[in-house]
């Protein structure tokens, strides 16, 4: 494979990596948005504890959300720097190491982003389930 074709093909998968991000980030805000919306009465009843703890878990979403889209910007600009600041293969060295810390704190918040919001989904559903079971 060209080194082109490579750039292209890896530019692709940094795009779509980035929209699925932003994409959890949207689908949590709103999941936190409804919840609020849908908390009704009295807030301190022993069925409400799997409400917060959706609501954690979508904060904590959203959280790790931001957290890998900042990361991402300080990978992109590790390699920025790389291809045109770096003079001399000691700077490339450093260059490369923070670049592989980056790329792996960026991955490991995408991940949790995910979990996070898995659990609050899950949470969610087990509140409502309670909530018309109960009535």
């Amino acid at each position: 494979m060209d080194i082109e074709a490579a750039n292209k093909l890896q530019a692709q998968i940094q795009d779509s990596r980035q929209k699925y991000t932003y994409f959890l980030l949207t689908a949590a805000g709103a999941c936190i948005g409804y919840a609020v919306e849908k908390a009704t009465g009295p807030a301190l009843q022993w069925k409400s504890i799997a409400l917060a703890a959706s609501l954690i878990a979508w904060a904590a979403s959203f959280w790790f959300g931001c957290r890998a889209v900042k990361r991402n910007e300080y990978g992109l600009q590790y390699n920025h720097a790389w291809h045109v600041e770096a003079r001399s293969p000691a700077d490339k060295i450093a260059l490369d190491s923070l670049l592989t810390s980056e790329a792996r704190s960026s991955a490991s918040s995408s991940r949790w982003q995910f979990r996070f919001f898995v659990v609050g989904g899950g949470s969610f559903v087990l509140w409502r389930l309670l909530e018309l079971s109960l009535r």
